[in-house]
């Protein structure tokens, strides 16, 4: 965490080049009052996050992992894995940015219809590519697939919660590439295990963080009552998936390409070059 305390101490300090899309762990007020300039990477690994949501949805309609176990074990029946296509069903996706964009290409590709939800319309991509914008109550009632590709904020905070699960198709299939608090994770666990959600392929999950420094974090009695919840959710999602075959996890792995890391390190270099060069490039307003 690059905050107050951290940029206090930064006497020469001119230029922070973070090689992430968010910017949260520095604290841009501070570095503003000491002149300090915070370059980030606007965009990377559109591709390979646009590739792993199709992926995810390939793997659960044609039951790859339940496949190729049955195969490992020697069991090549296939009476119990029967799948369904991907054509001629709808497309949800909730932020249609570069990432959605693309994942609309290529969900058309598949025969698959397209709507959109995002404050910020784009009507000439959608022309182009072949999708719809609707409301957000019209795509929860009508896709089959939902994905999403929103940036978190306060506003989108558990976007799909109890209410929101509650007007979707019954069977529908959940994605998430993006955020993991754009669900409200107890009452995805909830609809799942009801059937509500037929399926989901989730790369990232609510508490990932503290999921991964639980033991820690147990022994420094840090987690509060919400975290916990959060937490314990996380393992009955991770619980579920080992019982569940219609449930995948990936491990926040969606923008892991070789392709998406060169981009990042392509673009952080440009900015420290720009920077070094008196023009500075992709600087956090």
């Amino acid at each position: 965490q690059v905050n107050d305390k951290v940029v206090s101490k930064l006497a020469k300090t001119k230029s922070i080049a973070t090689r992430s899309t968010g910017y949260d762990h520095i604290d841009l007020e501070a570095c503003r009052q000491k002149g300090i300039l915070v370059s980030n990477i606007p965009t990377y690994g559109v591709e390979t996050v646009a590739e792993h949501t199709l992926s995810l949805m390939l793997a659960i309609s044609r039951r790859i992992f339940e496949s190729l176990e049955k195969t490992r074990k020697g069991d090549f029946s296939n009476d119990d894995i029967t799948g369904f296509q991907l054509k001629d069903k709808t497309l949800g996706i909730i932020g249609c940015g570069k990432i959605g964009k693309r994942v609309a290409e290529l969900a058309k590709i598949f025969g698959m219809k397209v709507l959109a939800y995002d404050v910020f319309k784009d009507e000439g991509a959608a022309k182009k590519i072949g999708y719809q914008y609707v409301d957000f109550e019209t795509l929860l009632k009508e896709a089959d697939f939902i994905t999403l590709h929103a940036n978190l904020t306060k506003e989108n905070y558990h976007l799909l919660n109890k209410a929101a699960f509650q007007k979707m198709k019954e069977g529908v299939v959940i994605i998430n590439t993006a955020r993991g608090s754009l669900i409200d994770l107890q009452a995805f666990v909830e609809y799942l295990k009801l059937g509500k959600i037929k399926a989901a392929g989730i790369d990232v999950l609510e508490e990932e963080s503290e999921e991964k420094e639980e033991i820690k974090l147990l022994y420094e009695n840090k987690l509060n009552k919400e975290q916990l919840q959060k937490l314990l959710a996380d393992h009955i999602l991770t619980e579920f998936e080992d019982q569940n075959k219609n449930v995948i996890i990936t491990p926040h792995n969606a923008f892991n390409s070789r392709e998406a890391l060169a981009e990042i390190l392509e673009t952080a270099a440009k900015n420290i070059l720009g920077f070094v060069n008196d023009n500075p490039i992709n600087i956090v307003k």
